[in-house]
């Protein structure tokens, strides 16, 4: 067994540094929920997600597929915490040529974001203003912010952005005179701070018909799996930084604080089981590039608990630190 808590590993696949973060900004709006359900004690979920967002891993499970996986001949992905469905499709798009039936089914706890995932119509914004309000902005967004599929000439992308680029255009079309809405606060801040006030073109999508059909979206929790995923039923399982909604505490003016320990070891030990219960043999679980699901009390009891039901690294960080994606022996 690797106790890989603080491991360094330079003989592991790492991830290699890149140019910068292909991905653009996808935010909805914070959604309420009952105390209840919600780990007990928070009673907002944040949607945060991205197309194309940490490419790699999902590059991974690409090569992982087509050669590990190679005499399977369907494939199971749950994509759980899938917000609006941004990053389901980026699998879908990036999954697009590999000769097998691939099902990917996007699960959230919030309601709203799944019909937004089913409606398919997403938005690309680029922003507009002086250096120093765009910085500023940007500085201070909770989302990634690339605006290069939408906008972005073909000339001034890299051979990678150009690809994704080419499958986000096979899978959306744009929508015709689309007008996006402004709130009477945005108008009278524009109006009375037009120097600190960025000014955003927006550009609307929507997943073609025929896309669609390769992506299910329901409503379900990551922490009752067992209700929805058959037993050993999935090839690979994503969890995006969503233990780090699920382990720590808003703390007002955009701050986030870890939950006790108490509350954080038991839901994170709960959560691996049904991780556990889930996966196949030789499947992936993803977990994501946010440091908090790797590191203090979440990522610690994560790691322990993966170790103990017989998961193994087998994609870490540049410096071999953090453990994205674990195999099922």
């Amino acid at each position: 067994m690797n106790n890989i808590t603080n491991i360094h590993c330079n003989s592991s696949r790492n991830i290699q540094p890149r140019r910068k973060q292909t991905s653009f900004q996808g935010v909805t709006p914070i959604e309420k929920l009952g105390k209840d359900t919600f780990v007990g004690v928070r009673n907002t979920l944040i949607q945060e997600t991205a197309f194309f967002r940490e490419p790699e891993l999902i590059e991974f499970v690409k090569q992982y597929i087509t050669t590990t996986l190679k005499d399977k001949h369907k494939i199971n992905i749950i994509d759980g915490a899938c917000s609006k469905g941004y990053e389901t499709y980026t699998i879908a798009m990036m999954l697009d040529d590999v000769s097998k039936e691939i099902k990917i089914l996007g699960l959230d706890i919030g309601k709203e974001a799944i019909n937004d995932a089913q409606k398919g119509i997403y938005f690309v914004k680029q922003i507009h203003g002086n250096e120093d309000t765009v910085f500023a902005y940007k500085f201070g967004l909770a989302a990634y912010n690339d605006d290069y599929l939408a906008f972005s000439p073909e000339t001034q992308l890299s051979a990678k952005e150009k690809y994704y680029k080419k499958k986000f255009n096979e899978f959306f079309e744009a929508i015709p005179n689309y007008k996006e809405k402004r709130t009477l606060f945005e108008y009278i801040r524009e109006k009375l701070f037009p120097g600190f006030t960025p000014h955003f073109e927006t550009k609307a999508f929507k997943i073609k018909p025929e896309k669609a059909e390769k992506c299910q979206f329901i409503p379900g929790d990551i922490r009752k799996l067992d209700r929805i995923v058959p037993e050993n039923s999935a090839d690979v399982l994503l969890f995006r930084n969503a233990l780090y909604h699920m382990t720590t505490q808003e703390a007002g003016m955009g701050l986030k604080i870890p939950l006790p320990d108490k509350i954080v070891i038991p839901v994170v030990k709960d959560i691996v089981k049904q991780i556990d219960k889930s996966i196949a043999h030789n499947g992936l679980f993803v977990i994501g590039e946010h440091k908090s699901d790797h590191t203090l009390t979440a990522g610690k009891t994560l790691y322990k608990e993966l170790e103990n039901r017989n998961f193994t690294p087998v994609f870490y960080n540049p410096d071999g630190s953090m453990a994205y994606i674990w195999k099922k022996k």
